[in-house]
């Protein structure tokens, strides 16, 4: 366990929750009280189940400063949408919104890393962590992200309540791809550091996916056509997500 910071180097100690407590109090009670898992991709790449109930997982890896001013801040932004796209219900999501859901999973998609340590903890970078914690979003040059419609395996007796696949890319796409999903929400991260000449190619859309970051233009979600639970992972990754620059 981290002694300092992932985010700004103080001292650790914080207790800061994988998923807020606030969806854990949306949630039906029937829900939260089920058996829970979350699933991670251990850096052997083995996949691994972890029983736990929904939203109780927490992590001592950031300050107090951190978790109670920035990235309560986060929490608050994506708190009016976030449970109705977690269900997969209909909603309107514009650039602001876009912005902070975007925020809001790589946030999660670190804290889902350093929860766990059967996880490779360095998958996401530390540069990644101080873009996030100096800018308060993803780095918009670098960083490209989708959101997916998958459907939520189990029910009110047993769930999984979250997923995450972490691969490192090599080569010319030197960086990461990652996927986050909970509920019925699946978000792809790929952030690369690019050789000269070359730059991050944008996810455009389709019937499957919605470009997340950079923000676009409004979108309703979900996507007309749902992604299979057992392709997330072939997603590792599912394309160069690298280009010549122009001339």
């Amino acid at each position: 366990m981290a002694n300092t910071c992932v985010f700004c180097g103080e001292k650790a100690g914080s207790r800061e929750h994988v998923l807020p407590q606030w969806l854990r109090r949306q949630a039906p009670e029937k829900f939260v009280k089920a058996g829970g898992t979350r699933t991670i991709r251990t850096k052997q790449g083995e996949y691994r189940q972890i029983a736990e109930l929904f939203a109780t997982a927490t992590v001592k890896c950031v300050c107090s400063t951190c978790n109670n001013v920035w990235m309560s801040g986060v929490e608050q932004r994506v708190q009016p949408f976030l449970y109705h796209v977690m269900l997969g219900r209909p909603v309107t999501l514009g650039p602001d919104e876009q912005t902070a859901l975007a925020t809001w999973a790589m946030k999660t998609s670190m804290m889902m890393v350093q929860s766990s340590v059967l996880d490779d903890l360095t998958v996401i970078p530390r540069a990644d962590y101080l873009q996030l914690h100096r800018h308060g979003q993803p780095s918009m040059r670098r960083t490209t992200a989708r959101a997916l419609y998958v459907e939520p395996p189990g029910d009110e007796h047993q769930h999984e309540w979250g997923t995450f696949h972490g691969r490192r890319l090599g080569g010319k796409t030197n960086g990461y791809s990652v996927i986050l999903r909970t509920g019925a929400l699946a978000v792809q991260f790929t952030s690369l550091r690019l050789e000269p000449g070359y730059e991050i190619a944008r996810y455009g859309e389709n019937g499957q996916q919605l470009r997340l970051w950079p923000p676009t233009e409004a979108f309703s979600w979900p996507p007309p056509t749902p992604t299979p639970n057992d392709e997330l992972a072939s997603m590792h990754p599912a394309q160069t997500w690298a280009k010549k620059r122009k001339a």
